[in-house]
């Protein structure tokens, strides 16, 4: 066998891609939508000229991604769009990646949270509001290791910001942001950097200038203090990182 020819395995996975991004042609170009059924295997392997089990293979892909349902005895249906089935990859890919690695998730979350707390400060209920401060309250105001890492202070820095998220009424980006926010959570309780950091952090103020900002409807100001606060939680980390690391 020449030393450029890819193993059949290889060659096999190629083909369930490429019939993967067919079927999905196949999908739009129909403007099928939630709960439209999709031919059966043998008219798409036909159509397709690929053998069933490459059709199976790639029905199955796509089950797992969350684009399709297939309902033994009846066929494969399109599905309805989940933010949550969206973001399964990214959750998992956060679960196993190195701290060093997760570090950088704190970015992308930062221009989340920015946009979440601009939205929620024009789109939050008085009820919401007042929930929210009162989750503010509940965070310490003393700084300190022991109280920024203690299961009730994590608690309510998770709630707040779920709040938020919720408030903005965007499930998509709630999704996304939630997703991203347990790379914090892991960061603070699994890894422990917080206690290399320092810094003394204070939770109550940290979150303070969000809650304000939205309280006055100002979505300029809630989108840079939401920004700030995360990007102070991402420096620390970054400087804990830089404290922990072997020499050599």
């Amino acid at each position: 066998m020449p030393e450029d020819t890819p193993p059949q395995q290889s060659r096999d996975a190629s083909a369930v891609d490429l019939i993967v991004g067919r079927i999905k042609t196949h999908i739009t170009s129909r403007g099928l939508g939630p709960g439209d059924k999709l031919p059966p295997e043998r008219s798409l392997a036909a159509e397709m000229n690929v053998s069933r089990n490459t059709i199976r293979e790639a029905l199955g892909a796509l089950e797992r991604i969350g684009a399709i349902e297939i309902k033994r005895g009846s066929g494969a249906f399109v599905r309805e769009w989940r933010a949550h089935s969206l973001l399964d990859g990214v959750e998992f890919m956060i679960d196993v990646s190195p701290i060093a690695t997760l570090v950088d998730f704190l970015t992308l979350r930062r221009i989340i949270e920015a946009e979440a707390a601009a939205l929620a400060s024009v789109r939050i209920t008085d009820e919401e509001l007042d929930e929210l401060h009162r989750c503010l309250l509940s965070m310490p105001e003393t700084p300190g290791t022991e109280t920024t890492t203690s299961p009730e202070t994590v608690a309510a820095d998770i709630r707040f910001h779920q709040l938020v998220n919720e408030a903005a009424r965007n499930p998509a980006l709630t999704a996304l942001d939630a997703t991203l926010n347990s790379t914090t959570f892991r960061l603070r309780v699994g890894g422990g950097l917080y206690r290399t950091s320092s810094r003394p952090t204070d939770a109550r103020s940290e979150h303070a200038p969000i809650y304000a900002a939205i309280r006055d409807r100002d979505p300029a100001r809630a989108s840079a203090a939401a920004a700030a606060h995360v990007g102070a939680v991402e420096r620390r980390l970054r400087e804990a990182l830089t404290d922990v690391e072997p020499a050599g």
